[in-house]
């Protein structure tokens, strides 16, 4: 699509790219867009996929834009990154892939019309990145750190951009359609989580159906956790922290992950960034209403995930070591704000006292118990490292390291330091220790970093008397944004939905194809009901994954109802299966037992809980990468209790 030269201009100059840059990315984006919306009418009608045809398009707009922009560059004393070149062309390749796929696979738009919008969101990357970061008349490190300020929005509207155009178009894991039956099955407690996931999934769904609207809460509190940062970065160390510090909290994994995935942790995440603000305002700024502000995020948070107890064991520490902050004691705002958290807890401990404290168990003593030792310590730390990379831990202790009086003007003074550090090293210990004999995973530790991103944001600068790492340090956090960035955007994103050269492959916890496999099992489903006038209910029989991809994927729109785990049929966990249903719900019926474990499906005690079993039927999942299987169990009866 072909933008007028005022609004171009306008967009570059938004950027902050002068006249030469205006002039130069305006001559190559147009002509590469009007290349791509050509050749892509062309090839598609020639090659009829969608995926050949988009991507060659846009190689040949690649080729002809590159060749405007080098002619259209002669006599301007421009430095061109081809790294940053490279970087922004597969952002806007991602992007407008990610548009044409929704246009036309879930717009029904014609493919030569939703070519045209999609172009346009490719230009649109091209044009502010190429202002940002491709091209100027000076290099990045001589352009002020106004720049900061410019790459946080670009990586921030772009990150949004990408959620919102793919989200809908990725078939949830398991672990989402888990928390989706959760919302279908509402109340104001569950097993395994509190309750807060489920209230904000049973609220958007209302909106609209879909994968979309069950990850929108999920993005939404992402925005609201780095807005938290930033104001948080801001009382700490001003507006350029606070910039460098939004795009930690954009596209370390575990930030950027918790928005494009709808889990417990993303709410939790945006109620420990919230706590973490108003802590700072109500202990480091003794504004007393601040901690009415730090009493709801931390009543938010333990709604979300009991992780949340950990904050107010990091504001006792802090209250240890530091006299100042002991003195809001005797004042009414921490015990006001205490009562607030613990009112809006109350419904959990609600839901626990009338359910024999399951919940509490199940997440405390259950979990602490050594009974059954599986030493984790190790796993732990390489986790540490998956969340928030290798260089944020250097940066959270260089940060530490170089934090000043307050009269020295370097970005951090010492006593902010000394909180933002306590805030990740209390709640890190516990989660710590009992990973030497309990299992630890991926994202425990994941809102503990929060803290940490103001002092990882220092070392985005050389200090005036820097130690030997600093520089290469400094220099090497763009680059490594940039590749996170492009990481996130072809396998996240365009991989799931496109593939690369045909390959699909996926990790089992992330493998498409539960449409198609519930489709096959609706075949059967109304064979059943062919045959017996009655139809028989769906069972999964691992944990949870199966029944709840099942109950998500059921075409009739409300298999939550009757879609259940393997307790039905074993005595075996399933979580919150077991509260939702009993074996006695099921006396009688047809059961159409699910597994893509073949043992599961031909288990020995399967026969004594039927009147007849139906033969083993082999299900191509996935595209026939991986095979499934089902079998009726006619006449089922539960066991004696």
């Amino acid at each position: 699509m072909i933008l007028g030269s005022a609004a171009l201009a306008r967009v570059l100059q938004a950027a902050g790219a002068d006249r030469a840059a205006q002039r130069v990315l305006a001559a190559g984006v147009l002509v590469a867009a009007a290349t791509d919306v050509v050749v892509f009418v062309a090839a598609q009608r020639a090659l009829g996929g969608l995926e050949a045809a988009q991507a060659l398009a846009f190689a040949a707009a690649t080729a002809l834009g590159a060749l405007a922009t080098v002619r259209a560059a002669r006599g301007a004393a421009l430095h061109w990154r081809v790294g940053a070149v490279l970087f922004l062309l597969l952002l806007a390749y991602a992007l407008r892939a990610g548009v044409l796929s929704l246009l036309v696979g879930q717009g029904d738009w014609p493919a030569a019309l939703a070519i045209l919008p999609s172009t346009a969101a490719g230009a649109a990357v091209l044009l502010a990145g190429g202002a940002l970061f491709a091209a100027s008349t000076q290099p990045w490190a001589a352009q002020g750190e106004q720049r900061w300020v410019a790459a946080a929005a670009f990586a921030l509207l772009y990150s949004l951009a990408l959620r919102l155009v793919y989200l809908g178009q990725l078939e949830l894991t398991p672990q989402e359609a888990y928390y989706w039956n959760f919302a279908r099955h509402l109340d104001i407690g569950y097993l395994d989580h509190p309750p807060l996931v489920a209230w904000l999934i049973a609220a958007s769904t209302a909106l609209g159906g879909g994968e979309f609207w069950v990850r929108l809460p999920a993005v939404a509190s992402s925005l609201v956790a780095i807005y938290f940062v930033v104001r948080l970065a801001r009382d700490v160390g001003g507006a350029s922290l606070a910039a460098r510090s939004a795009l930690l909290a954009t596209l370390l994994p575990f930030f950027f992950g918790i928005g494009a995935m709808m889990t417990p942790d993303a709410p939790l995440t945006a109620a420990w960034a919230a706590a973490l603000y108003f802590l700072y305002r109500a202990l480091l700024r003794d504004e007393h209403r601040a901690w009415l502000g730090a009493g709801a995020a931390i009543g938010a948070g333990m709604l979300a995930k009991y992780t949340m107890i950990l904050v107010p064991l990091a504001v006792l520490a802090f209250m240890i070591v530091d006299a100042r902050a002991r003195r809001a004691l005797l004042s009414p705002g921490p015990w006001a704000g205490a009562l607030l958290a613990l009112a809006l807890f109350s419904p959990v401990v609600l839901w626990n006292v009338q359910h024999d404290w399951a919940s509490f168990t199940f997440q405390g003593a259950r979990r602490l118990a050594t009974e059954s030792k599986t030493f984790g310590l190790h796993l732990f730390a390489v986790f540490l490292l998956l969340v928030v990379t290798p260089w944020g831990i250097v940066g959270l202790f260089r940060g530490w390291a170089r934090a000043r009086p307050a009269a020295s003007g370097e970005a951090v003074d010492r006593r902010a330091a000394r909180f933002l550090a306590l805030f990740v090293l209390v709640p890190l210990l516990p989660l710590a220790v009992t990973s030497v004999w309990t299992e630890t995973k991926f994202h425990w530790t994941g809102p503990v970093w929060l803290a940490a991103l103001p002092l990882m944001a220092v070392t985005f600068a050389v200090s005036a008397r820097p130690a030997r790492i600093d520089r290469p340090l400094a220099a090497s956090w763009p680059p490594l944004l940039a590749a996170l960035l492009s990481l996130y955007a072809l396998l996240l994103f365009y991989y799931p939905v496109y593939g690369i050269g045909g390959l699909h492959a996926h990790h089992r916890y992330v493998e498409t194809g539960w449409r198609e496999l519930r489709a096959q099992v609706q075949q059967i489903e109304d064979r059943v009901a062919q045959e017996t006038s009655r139809r028989p209910a769906v069972i999964g029989l691992d944990k949870h994954n199966m029944a709840s991809q099942m109950a998500y994927y059921d075409p009739r729109g409300d298999g939550y109802r009757d879609t259940a785990s393997r307790n039905i049929v074993f005595d075996e966990d399933a979580l919150m299966y077991e509260f939702w249903f009993s074996p006695r719900d099921f006396a009688g019926r047809d059961l159409l037992l699910v597994a893509c474990r073949r043992e599961q499906i031909e288990d020995a005690r399967l026969p004594a809980r039927a009147q007849r079993l139906g033969p083993v039927e082999v299900l191509a999942a996935a595209g026939g990468r991986r095979e499934c299987y089902a079998r009726v169990l006619y006449g089922f009866t539960p066991a004696t209790p």
